[in-house]
């Protein structure tokens, strides 16, 4: 007589759905904190973008001056265009996650990635507070060591979707989140500071969010 022994396959199950999950809700539409991290890295990596190379090829010194052009100043605008677009990222994202028809995610998802975003928020009030009233020369130290906290945490969060969700393409995210945020403090002061922040968030943020929603539609 042969002994057979059940293995429980609900932890398993759940553990492997948990990128599925994550990835798509409802009716097959993107997940809100993905929408909210392509969102995040893609408006703010593109504004970066846009300001460090116009300094590349005009110099520090036409940006800080008193009539930097128009070029200049539509790029000066676009951090705050990107606040706008990434707060109604964020009221629609709380709405779709945790108001009445909001959709149907894993605790883990809603745990790691809110988690996530809410630290990270926390991180720029707490920074900008710091800050107030503070000479310009502290402030702008101040927040050079900003992006370093922000890259551990989506670091954090990418880390723990890749191990739940078996994409070791995803590790790889993680470690170069984690690699980033120790160079991002080495140059730190620096002309390079803002193109490395742009590849930042447009490789390591918007780009992962969007090979996720597309995986789930393909």
């Amino acid at each position: 007589m042969t002994q057979t022994t059940d293995t429980p396959q609900a932890p398993v199950e759940s553990d492997l759905a948990y990128l599925k999950r994550m990835a798509s809700a409802g009716r097959g539409a993107p997940a809100p904190f993905l929408v909210l991290m392509a969102a995040f890295g893609g408006c703010f990596g593109l504004s970066f973008l846009s300001i460090g190379l116009l300094i590349e090829v005009y110099g520090a010194e036409a940006f800080m001056s008193e009539d930097p052009g128009v070029l200049f100043r539509i790029a000066g605008a676009t951090p705050f265009v990107s606040q706008g677009i990434f707060v109604l990222a964020l009221l629609w994202t709380a709405w779709r996650t945790f108001g009445p028809n909001r959709v149907k995610l894993s605790r883990a998802a809603v745990a790691v990635w809110s988690a996530a975003f809410i630290a990270l928020i926390t991180v720029v009030v707490a920074f900008n507070l710091y800050t107030r009233g503070e000479p310009g020369t502290d402030q702008v130290y101040t927040i050079y060591m900003m992006f370093p906290v922000l890259l551990v945490l989506w670091g954090c969060a990418w880390w723990v979707t890749a191990i739940l969700g078996e994409r070791r393409w995803l590790l790889i995210v993680a470690v170069a989140s984690f690699l980033a945020a120790v160079g991002m403090a080495v140059i730190g002061n620096t002309p390079p500071f803002l193109l490395a922040s742009a590849a930042c968030l447009l490789g390591l943020a918007f780009l992962p969010a969007v090979l996720l929603m597309r995986e789930r539609r393909a």
